[in-house]
């Protein structure tokens, strides 16, 4: 039996480029499927956002905006290679805000040039705009990015790792101060506006993902990804009815193992704050694995960095700057 269609989100790209007639075209495609839609989320740029495309997006049935703001600062946005400036990203939320009663905003640390200062000025502006939601996260350098390329020919300064912890803590007193939920460890909610279609991710819950490079999950043990090709992804859909019978497929696909599975369930629960169900756990994994857990789990309780009680395994807050190195250290041998 089908799983119903619960989240929909338009992401992992530009999706916010698309002119409206072809966003409406391809909205009512999935009207069909869309009956039990609770949160239906679109990413945007804040230079893409206009009168137009905003009432376009509402009419489809958009109910959350995601606007990648990233800074209000314009060196750093400059930096960053960003084509909105600081005024840009201020006047696209106050008109998302006339459309919208849930937008969230990402934002980034750790940026080069950045300092403390100027990322408090950023997080108090942030709240006073109250955004429902806001994910951060510090400035990742991937292999062959412009930005790892300036800094490897030293024409960008990183950031150090001091500053970016300085900067995590910051983010996490400022927005606990105003009234925001620390569900997970990069984003921010407040009370009722938790983003559904990303705690499914964490909560092992089936998912489809459609487009080159997109990444579909079964709930069970199958994890299928899309290669990342437009043209060829385009021409596959175009030719299929013709390649059928010799079973073309457009994607890779992994059978996880029972101990993938372990680790992949320890890996995004121990990344929220509720952590890992007790219960869930042993339905799961089974008693034997459960007590194995904990033996490696002691020790870390016993240092302060975990949390155990009757129902769940945690990460203390207070611990929350070493949780890459907490969670694989439960997962060692």
């Amino acid at each position: 039996m089908a799983c119903p269609l619960r989240t929909v989100y338009f992401g992992g790209g530009t999706p916010s480029l698309m002119p409206e007639k072809e966003f409406l075209r391809l909205c009512e495609v999935l009207k069909p499927y869309m009956s039990e839609v609770e949160e239906f989320t679109i990413e945007v740029n804040p230079d893409d956002v206009e009168e137009e495309k905003l009432e376009c997006w509402k009419n489809a049935g958009v109910n959350r905006l995601s606007i990648g703001i990233q800074s209000l600062d314009d060196h750093i946005l400059s930096s960053l290679g960003r084509l909105h400036d600081a005024s840009t990203a201020r006047k696209a939320y106050k008109l998302a805000r006339g459309y919208f009663d849930n937008i969230s905003v990402d934002l980034i640390f750790g940026l080069p040039g950045q300092t403390l200062e100027m990322w408090i000025s950023d997080l108090r502006e942030i709240i006073t705009m109250s955004p429902e939601h806001i994910s951060a996260y510090s400035l990742m350098y991937e292999d062959g990015t412009a930005l790892a390329v300036l800094r490897d020919n030293g024409r960008l300064k990183e950031n150090t790792e001091e500053m970016s912890e300085k900067m995590f803590l910051t983010l996490i007193d400022q927005l606990k101060k105003a009234g925001y939920d620390h569900y997970e460890i990069s984003n921010f909610a407040l009370p009722g506006f938790r983003s559904r279609h990303n705690s499914s991710y964490w909560i092992q819950c089936p998912y489809l993902g459609i487009g080159p490079s997109a990444h579909s999950y079964d709930g069970s043990r199958i994890r299928k990804a899309n290669k990342a090709d437009l043209r060829g992804y385009i021409n596959y859909w175009i030719e299929k009815p013709y390649k059928e019978h010799r079973m073309v497929t457009f994607y890779d696909k992994e059978t996880l193992s029972d101990d993938e599975l372990l680790e992949e369930y320890v890996m995004t629960r121990m990344r929220t704050h509720e952590g890992i169900p007790i219960h869930d756990f042993k339905n799961r994994f089974g008693e034997l694995a459960f007590r194995s857990l904990l033996d490696r789990c002691r020790p870390l309780v016993e240092q302060g960095f975990l949390n155990i009680d009757s129902e769940r395994i945690s990460i203390e807050e207070s611990a929350i700057l070493i949780s890459d190195t907490i969670i694989l250290e439960i997962l060692k041998d």
